[in-house]
């Protein structure tokens, strides 16, 4: 079971700009920004104490020169996380390598190991914003760093001949739960805490994502682009499949479907019964050639069960549209109604079609039977 969870946790699927969405749509980046701040502002204050005020500060140049280049960068540092805008994904990088590395050597110059071994229980801290907004990977080199610097502070502490090796030991033994147990608790809670929410997201039947989750996924999908087009795609006589073979075959026909809708570049979503939304980037002739081969691939002479579908697609500029500014979900909502309408007309015109808002309806043949 610890090798499972291992490998799932190594391999984690992670998105630092999800991440940093979810946590500017739900207000948590503001409090954040202002957290990692003053983290910054406390670890220059504490710099600036070893320095200043303890009675064996370091004394030779290059001890001296480290902590004014970090006290001066911790200053900086500070102001940016309150002033600059959130930091890209190599930014965040940058900065938690600083963290990391800036601690150690301030630690290191300080001259006195073991005086500030359990100092080193501020990386624990970094481990927070490494779990968070990082890779289980990115995590996994923190926690290396982390094991390298309490495993060389305290060969230097036992190597020094004026070092208490009793209270080295009671150190170490403090350190090792704030430094790698905790943080590795926290990760485990923190990834079954994602499986959860990503189970929240998806439908069980089809495995596409439900409402909730396309909700979720737009923000970050729609970065940078200049377009937005969405389909309504319903399977037609979706009730005669399920009394003519059974509700076993329908669930085979949505999955059927799902599979045959999932391509890459798109967000796919059942958001009905037996209906689906695809949204794509695309402008209007892309989506419309994509949604004539979404049609054609919907029908198969091998399936059990015969499928066609209509489909609706609606299509905008992005992000200036419709007087909704900058809030791709609600236009996405938007969208999808239009789409939503235009999915019906196929339908009324025989199904196995698709129609454009506001445009007419394209079709290779129409299924004989009145029922849609």
């Amino acid at each position: 079971m610890q090798s499972t969870f291992l490998r799932t946790w190594w391999n984690q699927p992670h998105s630092y700009e999800s991440v940093v969405s979810y946590l500017g749509l739900h207000g948590a980046l503001a409090p954040y920004r202002l957290a990692a701040s003053l983290s910054t502002f406390s670890y220059g204050l504490g710099a600036a104490a070893l320095l200043f005020l303890t009675d064996s500060p370091p004394t030779s140049a290059i001890g001296r020169s480290i902590f004014v280049v970090a006290i001066v960068s911790t200053l900086v540092v500070g102001v940016a996380w309150l002033k600059a805008p959130w930091p890209s994904k190599r930014v965040s990088l940058m900065f938690a390598a600083y963290s990391d590395i800036g601690v150690t050597l301030v630690l290191l110059s300080y001259g006195s190991p073991q005086t500030v071994f359990v100092a080193l229980a501020m990386l624990a801290a970094n481990s927070v914003y490494v779990q968070l907004f990082h890779s289980p990977r990115v995590m996994a080199l923190h926690l290396l760093w982390a094991g390298t610097a309490v495993t060389l502070f305290f060969v230097l502490i036992l190597l020094s001949p004026d070092s208490d090796h009793g209270l080295a030991i009671a150190q170490l033994v403090v350190l090792v739960p704030i430094t790698f147990m905790g943080p590795t608790f926290f990760q485990y809670l923190l990834l079954k805490l994602q499986v959860q929410a990503q189970a929240a997201n998806f439908d069980p039947l089809t495995q596409v994502r439900n409402r909730r989750g396309l909700d979720e996924a737009l923000p970050v999908y729609f970065l940078g682009a200049t377009d937005v087009s969405v389909m309504v795609v319903d399977v037609d006589r979706f009730k005669s499949i399920n009394d003519r073979f059974g509700h076993h075959q329908g669930d085979a026909a949505l999955q059927l479907v799902a599979r045959r809708l999932t391509t890459d570049g798109v967000l796919v979503a059942r958001v009905g019964g037996e209906e689906f939304a695809v949204v794509t980037k695309s402008a209007e002739t892309e989506a419309l050639a994509l949604a004539e081969k979404y049609r054609c691939a919907a029908h198969s002479a091998d399936d059990s069960a015969p499928l066609t579908v209509s489909i609706g697609v609606a299509h905008c500029t992005y992000p200036i549209s419709e007087d909704i500014g900058f809030d791709v979900v609600e236009l996405t909502t938007l969208l999808l109604r239009r789409a939503d309408a235009a999915m019906y007309e196929a339908k009324q015109q025989g199904g196995n079609q698709v129609v454009v808002a506001g445009s007419t309806p394209r079709s290779d043949w129409t299924p004989s039977g009145s029922e849609t």
